[in-house]
């Protein structure tokens, strides 16, 4: 089955209820999308651990039997969920990534991208940054597979000639990453995300290259990306 991408977190508009004849795979399609969306949005307020099925069903509009009909519980849907919400960003961010010189415009484009999709649905920040970290070992195992571009990308600088640093450092910096993103998720701005790359990048870039290319990213353009 493909993987469903995740609805925005503002939308919950239903399927008309009895035969309305529409595909069998729209309607799965549709059913999975909101119940990820009710996922976020009922964490959001409660947190994982006090998140039910029930809860999840309620917020999403679909029922309890079709939740199960695609998710052997809870933990499952969080898990779905936040593997769609990677493979959006991976699907919208990668033309932008493709057509880049260098590792740190790649970087800059993959920032640019992901920051603005998390400030318009702060719900989906709020699930990939603060729940998955908390919730189960699955979910943290997810989180740091999840990061795998940026670190591809740390990687390709350093093939590309940047300061060698070890496992250890990359590690630190992905864990880093997710702090920074999860304090300013939960200070409740979510239109302040996308300002964050310029730190993040000047970061990543003091780390890789020094302290006078970090310096000019903080003078970089954010540029908005197109409405993912």
């Amino acid at each position: 089955m493909d993987q469903a991408e995740p609805n925005s977190t503002r939308s919950s508009e239903k399927l008309p209820r009895g035969s309305h004849g529409l595909p069998a795979e729209f309607v799965v399609r549709s059913q999975r999308e909101r119940l990820f969306a009710g996922m976020a949005r009922v964490m959001a307020r409660n947190g994982y651990a006090a998140t039910t099925v029930d809860d999840i069903a309620v917020e999403s509009g679909v029922s309890r039997k079709a939740l199960y009909a695609h998710f052997s519980g809870k933990e499952d849907v969080l898990l779905q969920a936040h593997k769609a919400v990677s493979e959006r960003i991976t699907t919208g961010a990668g033309p932008a990534i493709a057509e880049q010189k260098d590792w740190k415009a790649a970087l800059r484009a993959l920032f640019d991208w992901s920051l603005e999709f998390f400030a318009r649905e702060p719900a989906f920040a709020h699930l990939v940054f603060i729940e998955m970290t908390a919730a189960t070992p699955a979910s943290r195992q997810l989180q740091r597979e999840s990061l795998g571009a940026v670190r591809r990308l740390i990687e390709q600088a350093i093939a590309e000639g940047a300061r060698p640093v070890s496992d250890a450092t990359i590690d630190g910096m992905l864990g880093g990453l997710i702090y920074v993103v999860a304090n300013a998720a939960e200070d409740g701005r979510p239109e302040d995300l996308p300002a964050l790359r310029r730190e993040l990048m000047a970061w990543f870039v003091l780390v890789l290259d020094g302290p006078a290319a970090a310096e000019q990213e903080l003078s970089k353009e954010i540029v908005a990306s197109p409405r993912p």
